[in-house]
């Protein structure tokens, strides 16, 4: 049976996560929360109207009503969540192809599920024992409303100058974003040009979007535009683009914010929270502006553990996924997006400006393996070793990370050195290492 990842449930649409399990994870949700109400939102992917259904009939038959929000991001479901103070449920598989589908929850106030509320599903959902059959049968509605809501929120934290009007391309990756971002950016004071914005529900993350972002590289250097967005399937992630066509990571941008949220006294205890996969070059650059890093293992929610655990308002991750603590609840890539554009325009500078005098990105070189069993490589002879000697090669200047990945079937192998040649050269011989022993 599927199981809880970094970032809930997920697998191949109709085959591992199949319409009986959505309807289990219904009953299991309902007899764990009780809720009253709760509300689902989805990406595009052809499955998700199928699993929404199944998961909302759940709920349903077990005297829960159920919201529906249709086609909504992430952060967006989050924050309706926040709001009304209800249950809410995603259909997504973030940045995964469309093959694949996900479900993840957030408890009421919109904070992801702590791991022993999981568990308590997972449980659930495997000794079939529900709640008894009850007379009461939860309504199924439909919410019109709550994009606008959601839409209202976003441009609140954006005030473009009127006497600069920026160039922009925003990829909303055949996504959930095609539900908001059109309509929240064409209201800004932007010259902007959308891609990826017709969805078919199998070209979701199909070579665009912040997975495959060289589509907006190509058209922003067309447009001689001032910046790209690249969003993810869910858009709960955001990666940029500068005029030059230089991709701009979630560790430049999280720099980027760091220290323009310290340079205006906003910056609480003057501490960030990133994760292990954040660039040595991040934590220089935090280091020689006196800014504490507070690192975590990988996955926005320990992020917002983190920041939650030390009362701080501002973390992320590399792949873009950045927590605006006292704005959101969770990433949200189109806040971070606005956020950006409000910031460049505040300041006058371009990006990669901006980007360049934030950091120093440290060469990295990075695989995902394909692995059948990932949390098998702690159990590998002889792999901490070969790891220990070739950071002993690196002569304390780089970084080396192996982790099983928490959504896919896959071994992520990094490494960071003086040189992107080196940084391959053991990233290579490390792949070399599992491929012989997976």
């Amino acid at each position: 049976m599927l199981e809880f990842g970094t970032d809930g449930v997920r697998g191949r649409a109709n085959q591992e996560l199949t319409p009986e399990f959505a309807l289990s994870f219904g009953r299991a949700l309902a007899g764990v929360f009780q809720p009253k109400t709760v509300i689902i939102g989805r990406d595009t992917r052809v499955s998700g109207a199928m699993l929404s259904s199944a998961l909302a009939s759940g709920l349903s038959s077990s005297g829960v009503s159920v919201v529906d929000l249709g086609v909504m991001p992430t952060p967006g479901v989050a924050h309706i969540s926040a709001k009304r103070g209800v249950a809410g449920i995603v259909i997504s598989a973030s940045h995964n192809p469309y093959e694949d589908n996900g479900i993840k929850v957030f408890a009421p106030g919109g904070l992801k599920l702590e791991d022993e509320i999981e568990m308590q599903i997972h449980s659930l959902i495997l000794s079939g024992n529900f709640n008894p059959a009850t007379s009461e049968v939860g309504e199924i509605v439909h919410d019109a409303t709550a994009l606008d809501e959601y839409t209202s929120y976003l441009l609140s934290h954006c005030r473009v100058s009127e006497s600069r009007r920026l160039k922009a391309v925003i990829d909303c990756s055949n996504g959930a974003a095609v539900s908001v971002a059109p309509g929240l950016f064409s209201t800004l004071n932007l010259d902007v040009q959308f891609i990826g914005v017709t969805p078919d529900g199998r070209n979701i993350n199909k070579d665009c979007g912040s997975v495959y972002p060289e589509l907006l590289i190509e058209t922003v250097r067309e447009r001689q535009a001032d910046l790209g967005i690249a969003l993810d399937g869910d858009a709960d992630r955001m990666l940029a683009v500068d005029s030059d066509g230089n991709l701009i990571d979630g560790d430049q941008l999280m720099a980027i914010f760091a220290l323009d949220l310290k340079e205006r006294f906003k910056l609480v205890g003057d501490s960030v929270v990133i994760t292990v996969m954040t660039n040595l070059g991040f934590r220089q650059a935090m280091a020689e502006n006196g800014i504490q890093v507070i690192e975590t293992q990988v996955g926005d929610r320990y992020v917002l553990k983190a920041l939650e655990e030390h009362k701080l308002v501002f973390g992320g991750e590399q792949s873009g996924h950045i927590i605006f603590r006292n704005l959101a609840t969770t990433g949200d890539g189109l806040l971070s997006a606005v956020m950006l554009v409000e910031l460049i325009s505040r300041k006058r500078r371009s990006l990669g400006e901006l980007a360049a005098q934030a950091m120093s990105k440290l060469p990295q070189s990075m695989v995902s393996m394909e692995f059948e069993d990932p949390k098998r490589i702690n159990q590998i002879p002889g792999l901490s070793e070969l790891i220990s000697a070739l950071e002993v090669s690196l002569e304390g200047t780089g970084r080396i990370l192996v982790r099983p990945s928490g959504t896919e079937a896959k071994v992520r192998v990094m490494a960071e050195a003086t040189t992107r040649e080196m940084a391959d050269k053991v990233v290579a011989e490390i792949c070399q290492y599992l491929k012989q022993h997976r």
